[in-house]
């Protein structure tokens, strides 16, 4: 409050001196003290004629106590400023994280790596409607010539015009046999028996290796599963979140390798397009 408005309260002149201004301070108590006036603004009045009484008397601790409060309001204003700096920042940092996370997605779904996905598909699918068309075809069956015998109680390895053999049970009745019946899958020309006729009766072994590698025509239930992943991958997962990056990789790291694998091993396949 200016100066002029303490000396107007204590009814004085500016500039008047101590003893005047403690004069009239002493007046005006008595006559606005809430306990003696009957004023209703009494109250009011006895706390600004205190205030006037000691802003004029001693000055500087109120300048003192303005410089401190101006201190107090310049640090709350200070602080007030660093906080919402620092909640822009953080907002700018959620957002830009966001942002990348998105462009993340994106090139998930996008560019080479959606090419590569729908490779696998389009290749998975092939070898499932192979597979399938395998598993409910008659089998092809053939004559090869036995040519010897190795580790016969052991891996029952059979040595043929074909290759090798390895059956999943003992034939040692195959001693006295020149010749094996060989049944194969239709499509993927996969090992499945080898049959030879023995007092009469048809004997069949199952073949767990050949010439070709190990037969999947008995982990039928597998290879579909596998060959399935990015189809299944692609209709389902959908949504941008931890599963769809999981399934994503699992299904390159998976699939990828055992498609390449399975098309070398099996050309015909693609042949089979062609033609």
């Amino acid at each position: 409050m200016p100066g002029k408005s303490y000396y107007k309260i204590l009814n004085l002149k500016e500039g008047a001196s101590k003893a005047e201004i403690k004069k009239s301070y002493r007046t005006l108590v008595k006559k606005y003290h809430p306990d003696v006036s009957k004023d209703p603004d009494a109250h009011e009045k006895y706390l600004a004629v205190n205030e006037a009484y000691e802003a004029l008397l001693d000055p500087k601790p109120r300048r003192k106590t303005n410089n401190a409060q101006n201190q107090r309001h310049s640090k709350n204003q200070k602080w007030n400023a660093y906080k919402e700096q620092s909640r822009k920042r953080a907002a700018e940092r959620a957002a830009e994280k966001a942002k990348e996370i998105q462009r993340f997605y994106k090139s998930l779904r996008t560019g080479w790596r959606r090419g590569w996905i729908k490779i696998n598909v389009a290749l998975s699918l092939i070898i499932c409607g192979f597979v399938i068309a395998d598993q409910f075809s008659d089998l092809n069956h053939r004559l090869i010539k036995i040519t010897g015998y190795d580790n016969l109680s052991g891996e029952q390895a059979i040595s043929t015009s074909e290759g090798d053999f390895t059956l999943q049970q003992t034939h040692s009745i195959i001693r006295s046999k020149k010749y094996l019946i060989l049944f194969e899958t239709k499509y993927l020309k996969q090992t499945v028996y080898v049959c030879y006729n023995h007092d009469g009766e048809y004997k069949y072994h199952r073949v767990l290796f050949s010439p070709r590698g190990p037969s999947f025509y008995w982990g039928f239930p597998i290879v579909l599963f596998v060959s399935l992943l990015p189809i299944l991958f692609c209709l389902f997962a959908r949504k941008n979140n931890g599963w769809f990056v999981f399934l994503h990789y699992a299904t390159l790291i998976i699939t990828t390798p055992w498609i390449i694998y399975f098309v070398f091993e099996h050309p015909e396949m693609i042949q089979a397009l062609i033609v």
